[in-house]
C-alpha cells in the first residue's frame, strides 16, 4: 500500500466517512504499512479506531509494534483495552506490559476490574509449557439438568456480553464438572425441550486435558482428534476453561519458528520489526560461541601442520569434508528434532530410528568416500590424498548420523531443549572429526 492510500485511510476515519469491513488480520496489515512509513500517523489511526476494534487491533501487530504502543499509551488506556480482550488475550498483553514496563503495569492491574485482576492471576500462574497458559476462560457451559431451549437461551446472552465464537457447548454435571463437549451444529437439530442429559448419550467420549499438563499434549490432542475446541480441567474434573484452534495454530507456528531460529543461532523471538541493538546483541553472543567452537577445530588442525605444508593438497580438500559431514548431520539432526517436537519419535523405541539412521549415513559415507577418491585422483593424482580423503569422508558421515541422532536425544533426556544446543555440538564435533580424521589418515597412509 502506498503512502498517498495511507494519508487517503487515515483522512476519512478523520472525519467519520470511512466504513470499515476489512477483517482485523488486514487492518493490522495495514498498520504495519502505516508504521513503516510514518510512525506518527500509525500512532493517530489506531487511537481514532473505536476501542473494541483497538483491541483485537492491537493483538494482531508483531510485537515489536505492540511494545512501542504500550510505551507511548498511558496507563488508564491500556487498561480499557485489556478490560475489552477475551481471558487469554488479557493476559498475554498484560505480560508484555509486566516486561516492559512494570511501574505502568502495576497502575493498569489496579484500575482492572476485581474479576479480570482474579483471571490474570490465575492464567499467569501457569507456566508457558502448561496448557492452561492457552485456556481462555469465556465459554459456554451448561448443566446436564437443563435443556436445549435453556442452552440456547444462554448462549444468546453471552453473545450479548461480547463472548467470542463459540464452536461447542460443554455439558457439566450440577457441580461443575466436565462430562462431555458437543459441537454446536449436531445440537442445533435436537429437539428443543429434551434435556441434555439424553442429548449427549449419543456422542462419544470427548477429549479434555488438565491444566497442568503440558503444551505438547495440546498440539497432539488438535491434530490427533481434529478438534477446534478443546476442554482444559482441574485436577479434579471441574470445568476451567477452553483452548481454541486459533491459538494452538499460533502455538505451532511459534514453535516451528522457535526450532528454525535455535538450530541457526537466532533468538527465538527475534523479528523483522526488532530493533537494531537488539537483533545485534542476540546474534553476536552465538557468533561468539561459534567463533570459540572455530578455534578448537583449528586447534585440531594445528597439530598436523607438519603435514599440511609438506602436501599442499590437503589443506584444499579439507573443507569439503566438513562440509560434506556437517550437511549430513544437520540433516539428520533437523529430522530428528522436527520429529520429536511433533511426537512422532518415542523415546522409549529409539532402536528402528538409530539403526535406520546410521545405515543411512554409512551409505552416503561409502558413496560420496569412492567419489571423493576418485574427484581428488583427477585432480592431484596422489593416491596417499585420494584414500585418506575417501576413508575421512566414511569415518565423517557415520559420526555425523550418529551424532545427529544421540545429541537431541539425549539433551531431550537431560530436559535440554535440543534445538538450542544440538548444533553447537553436533557441528562442532563433526568439524573436529571431519579434520582430524582426514590428517590423521593422510598422516597414516603418507608414513
Amino acid at each position: 500500500m502506498d503512502i498517498d492510500s495511507i494519508d487517503l485511510y487515515l483522512e476519512k476515519l478523520k472525519n467519520g466517512t470511512y466504513d470499515n469491513h476489512m477483517q482485523d488480520a488486514d487492518l493490522a496489515d495495514f498498520l504495519e504499512v502505516v508504521k513503516l512509513h510514518d510512525e506518527e500517523k500509525f500512532f493517530a489511526y489506531i487511537n481514532l479506531l473505536k476501542l473494541e476494534q483497538r483491541a483485537q487491533i492491537l493483538m494482531e501487530l508483531p510485537v515489536p509494534f505492540m511494545i512501542d504502543y504500550i510505551l507511548a499509551t498511558d496507563g488508564t488506556a491500556l487498561a480499557e483495552i485489556i478490560e475489552e480482550l477475551d481471558s487469554d488475550d488479557a493476559t498475554n498483553l498484560f505480560g508484555i506490559i509486566v516486561k516492559n514496563d512494570k511501574d505502568k503495569s502495576d497502575k493498569i492491574f489496579s484500575l482492572l476490574a476485581k474479576e479480570i485482576q482474579d483471571t490474570i492471576i490465575h492464567l499467569m500462574s501457569y507456566t508457558e509449557k502448561e496448557a492452561g497458559s492457552l485456556m481462555q476462560t469465556e465459554l459456554f457451559s451448561v448443566p446436564s439438568y437443563k435443556s436445549m431451549a435453556q442452552a440456547i437461551e444462554l448462549l444468546a446472552q453471552l453473545k450479548q456480553e461480547g463472548i467470542g465464537m463459540v464452536q461447542h457447548l460443554f455439558v457439566t454435571d450440577e457441580r461443575g464438572k466436565f462430562i462431555k463437549s458437543i459441537p454446536i451444529d449436531d445440537l442445533l437439530i435436537e429437539e428443543r425441550e429434551q434435556p441434555l442429559a439424553q442429548i449427549i448419550e449419543k456422542f462419544p467420549k470427548s477429549c479434555s486435558l488438565q491444566a497442568h499438563d503440558h503444551i505438547d499434549n495440546v498440539i497432539d490432542s488438535f491434530t490427533k482428534y481434529n478438534l477446534t475446541t478443546l476442554a482444559v480441567l482441574d485436577h479434579k474434573g471441574y470445568l476451567l476453561g477452553r483452548i481454541t484452534h486459533d491459538d494452538v495454530v499460533d502455538l505451532m507456528h511459534q514453535q516451528a519458528t522457535q526450532q528454525l531460529y535455535n538450530l541457526n543461532k537466532l533468538h527465538e523471538n527475534e523479528e523483522i520489526h526488532e530493533s537494531f541493538i537488539k537483533s545485534s546483541k542476540t546474534r553476536s553472543i552465538w557468533l561468539g560461541v561459534n567463533l570459540v567452537n572455530a578455534i578448537i577445530a583449528s586447534l585440531v588442525i594445528g597439530i598436523f601442520e607438519e603435514i599440511l605444508s609438506t602436501i599442499v593438497a590437503l589443506a584444499i580438500l579439507m573443507p569439503i569434508v566438513a562440509n560434506m559431514a556437517g550437511t549430513a548431520s544437520v540433516q539428520t539432526m533437523t529430522v530428528i528434532i522436527r520429529q520429536m517436537a511433533l511426537g512422532n519419535i518415542n523415546l522409549e523405541a529409539l532402536r528402528p530410528i538409530f539403526i535406520k539412521e546410521l545405515n543411512i549415513a554409512l551409505a552416503n559415507g561409502i558413496l560420496f568416500g569412492f567419489v571423493s577418491v576418485a574427484a581428488a585422483q583427477v585432480w592431484f593424482g596422489n593416491w596417499f590424498v585420494s584414500m585418506a580423503i575417501g576413508l575421512s569422508m566414511l569415518v565423517s558421515f557415520v559420526l555425523a548420523g550418529f551424532l545427529g541422532t544421540t545429541v537431541p536425544i539425549v539433551l531431550k533426556k537431560m530436559n535440554f531443549d535440543p534445538a538450542i544446543a544440538s548444533s553447537v555440538i553436533v557441528i562442532t564435533g563433526v568439524d573436529i572429526i571431519g579434520f582430524f580424521s582426514f590428517l590423521w589418515f593422510a598422516e597414516m597412509i603418507a608414513l
